[in-house]
């Protein structure tokens, strides 16, 4: 048969047809098994893996089919060691099996730094190389010096700490400060609302320590901020002994308004003195925390005899003001007077 007549054959064709068959479905289980390896069409999403332990985030991300590279280590004092604090990409990117996410994790084993010499530093001084250096004050005592507030010793735990020597980073050392001549006492500052570290800072710029500390019960423990303290000084000052503790209590800003909070407790309402005498308008705002502001006396109205006839800012329900404000007064003859005045 000739090249001619085989080609124009049945027998050709179907072979023809048979091949192209055949190679579709090559092609096509081809483009399947592709789709099968590389889940084309369907991503993974990336498991939250901050907080875990560096093992247990290892087998999550076997078994999401994820890939792994510990990229960064880092020290820091508020989180568990060996545990994962940042990841790459972040919780919840979808991405493809066996994506690499990089992690940065928390040393197990601390940076060490020199211990500085605080050695005849004022107390500011002292706290300021501390923080420099990636330290923080611990306890502050005080004995008898004529150097008011100069570190006379420096301590770690019970014993005194030569400079030079290596010391963990975040570690906390505890200061021995002179009394100086006279009293030493301190203001106590107000620290509701804040977060432990920046409250324990305060209290320590202040001479003061940190007392016991508690948490509300029943309530997260992220982002913790101090919701009472004792003493508190919110309504007068309060001064104690340079090196007393200060009690602290915390909520979480998670469960716990404090935005409100401290709207409430740093405001008062704003007061109704209309028809008050001076002295009565004295008491009363001093009652509130609130400051007597310009008085203005009408020329017929005299100290003694006198009341409100206008206050600014004006009486109104519900409005508050922060303690502290001033509050300008206008005052008047009685009105009694003015209509006997008019009648004679």
């Amino acid at each position: 048969m000739s090249v001619r007549n085989y080609i124009f054959s049945k027998t050709f064709f179907k072979q023809l047809v048979l091949a192209a068959s055949l190679t579709v479905v090559i092609m096509w289980g081809a483009l399947k098994l592709l789709d099968l390896y590389t889940l084309h069409g369907r991503g993974i999403d990336v498991p939250e893996l901050e907080d875990l332990q560096l093992e247990d985030a290892k087998e999550l991300l076997l078994e999401y089919n994820l890939r792994y590279v510990i990229n960064d280590s880092i020290f820091d004092t508020n989180r568990e060691k060996g545990s994962i604090a940042m990841q790459d990409p972040e919780a919840g990117t979808e991405v493809k099996r066996n994506r690499t996410i990089y992690l940065t994790t928390v040393a197990v084993l601390p940076e060490m730094v020199p211990m500085p010499d605080l050695t005849d530093l004022s107390r500011r001084q002292a706290i300021a190389l501390l923080e420099t250096h990636g330290l923080t004050v611990g306890r502050i005592e005080y004995k008898p010096d004529i150097a008011r507030n100069v570190v006379l010793e420096q301590k770690y735990q019970d014993g005194i700490i030569e400079a030079g020597a290596p010391i963990a980073v975040g570690t906390r050392i505890n200061l021995v400060l002179g009394e100086g001549v006279g009293e030493n006492i301190a203001l106590v500052p107000f620290v509701i609302g804040m977060a432990p570290q920046e409250a324990a800072r305060i209290l320590i710029s202040a001479s003061l320590n940190l007392g016991e500390e508690a948490h509300w019960e029943e309530e997260e423990t992220k982002d913790l901020r101090v919701y009472k303290q004792s003493p508190d000084p919110l309504d007068e000052p309060v001064y104690l002994q340079a090196g007393s503790p200060v009690d602290l209590l915390y909520r979480s800003a998670e469960s716990f308004d404090f935005e409100a909070y401290l709207g409430k407790l740093l405001t008062v309402p704003v007061p109704d003195l209309i028809g008050m005498s001076p002295d009565e308008v004295r008491i009363t705002l001093e009652e509130m925390d609130l400051v007597i502001g310009d008085e203005t006396f009408q020329e017929e109205a005299q100290r003694d005899y006198a009341v409100v006839v206008r206050q600014e800012p004006p009486f109104e329900a519900e409005e508050r003001i922060k303690k502290g404000e001033r509050v300008n007064i206008w005052y008047a003859p009685p009105v009694e007077d003015i209509e006997s005045e008019e009648q004679n």
